[in-house]
This record gives C-alpha cells, structure tokens and sequence, in this order.
C-alpha cells in the first residue's frame, strides 16, 4: 500500500493551486466603467450603470420584476413568478460577476462590460 505522494503528484497538486490562485487574483481585480444590461428573451430592454442608485421595472413573461442598485451593487425585489429564485440570488457586484436570471420571466441581469483598473 502507497501512504505517500510522488513527485509527478506533488507538482500536478502545486500547479493546480498556481492556477487557481492566479485565476482567482485576475478575477478580483477593480474594475471600472461598468455596465450592466438586462435582457428580457433575446433583447436587452435596460442597460444601467451600478455606481448609480436606481429602482427599474422590468416586464417579464410571468408579470415583471424590480431591480434595486444600491450603492455599486444590484439585487432582484417583487418579482413575480412561482419560484422566487432571483431574489434569493442577492446582492451581485462587479467583481462577483453573477448572473441573476429569472428563467419563468426569461429575464437576465449581467454585467456585459468593463474595463480593469490599472495599478
């Protein structure tokens, strides 16, 4: 029975942890210039700035839903559909990069552009 690693292993292990902390870095950098569409089917219906504080309707195929910005961030309030998925998604950022999607109002909320702080 083998109780240790060899090396082939160790250096896969090593590797592996490089490239998930690079990747990890890369993806937590500032970013700036932000903007956000919403697009309800297959056509973007609002595109919104996060920096700037904001109440949007949207309508959706099962009735709609608001979208709050507050403060560089945007979370999903009164929607209606059966499942309530999007609002319990929460709170999303820039450098979270989540897509909120409410599959029953075939609405989603992405980040669709940005620019990288440079340091």
């Amino acid at each position: 029975m083998r109780t240790f690693l060899q090396k082939k292993e160790l250096i896969m292990i090593a590797l592996t942890v490089v490239v998930c902390a690079v990747w990890i870095l890369v993806l937590r950098r500032p970013k700036h210039n932000v903007t956000v569409q919403i697009v309800h089917g297959q056509e973007v219906v609002r595109e919104f700035h996060p920096d700037e504080d904001a109440l949007y309707h949207i309508e959706g195929d099962c009735g709609g839903l608001d979208v709050e910005v507050k403060g560089g961030r945007w979370h999903v309030i009164n929607e209606q559909c059966p499942n309530h998925i999007c609002a319990h998604t929460g709170w999303a950022s820039p450098e979270d990069m989540i897509v909120i999607t409410c599959m029953p109002n075939d609405i989603v909320i992405q980040v669709s552009e940005y620019t990288y702080e440079t340091r």
